[in-house]
């Protein structure tokens, strides 16, 4: 091999190198304009909850023997609230779905984390009730997942769990407030 292929392959590396570094900074950057992400994998998919106009949120607990910060039911709870903000769904509306969950799942770095950049997640196992009848209507896994240090943490991490949640009332025919 000649000089010129040598410097040309030496060229290549540090270019390829360098774009791991541009996308995390544009990675870290995204992550703290816009938070954790919301993603929603559903169990039981609900009817249309178009006529619905209440939420209330009930119980969220912990699954047995999972660490989590204290204070994360709290913010999981205060992350539901918000997801009806955008939404025709309000405390005291009626028809009213009813919110439960249980966190299945909460992760904050660890092996994957030093492999392949930060990943920071909460798995809020969730079910959709009618208020007033008390019949089951749905559950999903809401995730709130961060893959920057900007955006992690459990409160960042709750608030993304909100917003699968705002995704899937929407998915699920609950219409946004226009006013």
């Amino acid at each position: 091999m000649n000089r010129k292929s040598i410097f040309v392959v030496f060229a290549l590396f540090l270019c390829a190198a360098n774009v791991g570094c541009v996308s995390r900074a544009i990675r870290e950057g995204a992550g703290a304009v816009r938070g954790a992400s919301g993603q929603v994998v559903e169990l039981q998919a609900p009817s249309s909850l178009a006529h619905y106009r209440g939420l209330t949120i009930e119980s969220i607990t912990v699954a047995e023997g999972l660490s989590v910060p204290s204070d994360i039911v709290t913010l999981v709870r205060q992350g539901y609230a918000d997801a009806a903000k955008d939404l025709v769904l309000t405390p005291g509306g009626s028809p009213a779905l009813s919110v439960s969950g249980e966190i299945i799942h909460y992760e904050t770095g660890g092996t994957v984390s030093k492999a392949i950049g930060p990943l920071q997640e909460v798995i809020v196992r969730t079910q959709l009730i009618d208020a007033g009848s008390k019949q089951f209507l749905g559950e999903a896994n809401l995730v709130g997942r961060s893959k920057a240090l900007t955006s992690g943490g459990a409160h960042n991490l709750a608030e993304g769990a909100g917003k699968a949640l705002a995704k899937w009332l929407r998915d699920s025919g609950v219409k946004k407030d226009d006013g």
